[in-house]
């Protein structure tokens, strides 16, 4: 939402940064070699391939900061294993790079639904994508989520072979809003590493969190967080790194799209691998302005802190809104309740309405009423060739069809009179579809 956009923060940065350069005392005519290693000339130099130090540093508090109460549950956690940082052009390219570390006819899993772009970065790879063993949502009251312990099972009885990475937003998830138990999140990350499977975790949702800790219960930890496990296996010879969990975040959606500036938490070895790709040696890393001049400015002045607590309360103001008016009519069901944090409310339409004629019927009626059908959400909704069968497939347990009658709607985009515009012509129009 544009009115959302972090104008007045970044016009304080860039003060700053003028301010800085002219607090130096030196004009352009000026300027000497003494300047190199200004920060400000620095920024526009070929970068450190993972990021620079400072802005590694900074990044580093920043999630430190906002991961104080994250909830690890009963995990056993050797502290003394730390994650590296990367830094990005956001989740899409830090995807694509971990894609890089796979080879063409790769397996990847992917959750059903889920983020409804991310099988074209994995295709465009020439990996293979299958859908992962989920739990159906008419099983549990409608709120989904990958079912982990049949996962877990149906590799470790033979029944299935496990997978080269999987994909999945743990929390708040896009389309859903559901968030991964933090019980989950430790058997999911103990399978990976018992099995060296590569978990890429979309954390892009994750500070985006304002839940009552005493109705909701703590956030559960990115899942970079339980690469830390100490492994029971005193007669290992794998190393207690060799966790296989990556967070991929970005300042997208909790800053502005435009800084294009975001990071891969992972494992050093992973790091030290990605770091090697071919266009980054090339390069010399991403973003060395904007992530060292601007978003190192932002996060060691906390202005990011401050704009994050900011969203977290207008977007949960916007939810709460949404929500209130669809509850008016019981017609509408929310699976998975008012959301506690993201971008996305998850709809259940009656059984008898298709969310996608639905759509077409909002459009034909002339009215504004836009969201997601529920069985668009689905990565094999427009399967390529080769992967009819996928669209239908036993493992998942679920299709693209059994989410026809639900939607995701946006409730980030809109101000929040447009918002209840927009909710209470969805109730209206809705309506009117039943009676035709």
């Amino acid at each position: 939402n544009p009115s959302l956009l972090p104008t007045a923060e970044m016009k304080e940065i860039m003060l700053s940064v003028v301010h800085d350069a002219a607090g130096s005392g030196t004009s352009v005519d000026e300027a000497s070699d003494d300047d190199e290693n200004d920060k400000n000339t620095l920024c526009l130099n070929y970068g450190h391939e993972q990021g620079s130090p400072e802005l590694l540093r900074e990044l580093r508090s920043f999630l430190d900061r906002h991961a104080t109460n994250d909830d690890t549950g009963n995990a056993r956690l050797d502290h003394s294993v730390l994650n590296s940082l990367f830094i990005t052009h956001g989740v899409s390219q830090g995807i694509d790079l971990i894609c890089s570390q796979l080879a063409p006819g790769d397996v990847v899993w992917v959750e059903r639904p889920t983020y409804f772009l991310v099988a074209d970065i994995f295709r465009s790879h020439r990996l293979s994508v299958r859908g992962m063993p989920m739990v159906h949502p008419d099983s549990n009251g409608g709120t989904g989520g990958i079912d982990v312990k049949r996962l877990v099972y149906l590799v470790e009885s033979g029944k299935l072979s496990a997978p080269n990475m999987m994909y999945l937003v743990p929390s708040h998830q896009n389309p859903t809003g559901h968030s991964m138990p933090v019980d989950d999140r430790i058997l999911l990350a103990e399978f990976a590493k018992k099995h060296e499977v590569l978990v890429v975790a979309d954390e892009v949702y994750h500070l985006l969190d304002w839940r009552n800790e005493e109705v909701d219960g703590q956030r559960p930890a990115r899942m970079a967080e339980f690469n830390k496990i100490d492994s029971n296996d005193k007669d290992s010879t794998r190393s207690s790194s060799s966790g296989c969990c990556i967070s991929v975040g970005s300042f997208t959606k909790i800053f502005a799209p435009g800084v294009r500036c975001g990071w891969i938490e992972a494992p050093e070895r992973i790091v030290k691998s990605i770091a090697q790709h071919g266009y980054i040696v090339s390069q010399g890393g991403l973003a060395p302005f904007v992530g060292d001049l601007i978003m190192c400015r932002a996060l060691s002045d906390q202005i990011a802190d401050i704009y994050l607590r900011k969203l977290n309360k207008d977007y949960a103001s916007r939810a709460r809104k949404l929500c209130a008016i669809l509850q008016e009519d019981e017609i509408i069901v929310l699976p998975n309740g008012c959301p506690t944090g993201g971008y996305f409310l998850w709809v259940k339409f009656p059984q008898y309405v298709d969310s996608e004629e639905f759509l077409a019927f909002c459009i034909d009626q002339g009215t504004e009423v836009r969201f997601r059908p529920g069985a668009l959400c689905d990565a094999f909704v427009n399967h390529l060739d080769g992967e009819e069968q996928l669209a239908n497939d036993e493992v998942s347990g679920v299709t693209a069809t059994t989410f026809r009658s639900y939607a995701r709607l946006c409730f980030a985009d809109l101000d929040e009179a447009d918002l209840e515009e927009g909710g209470r012509e969805l109730l209206k129009t809705l309506q009117m579809y039943r009676i035709e």
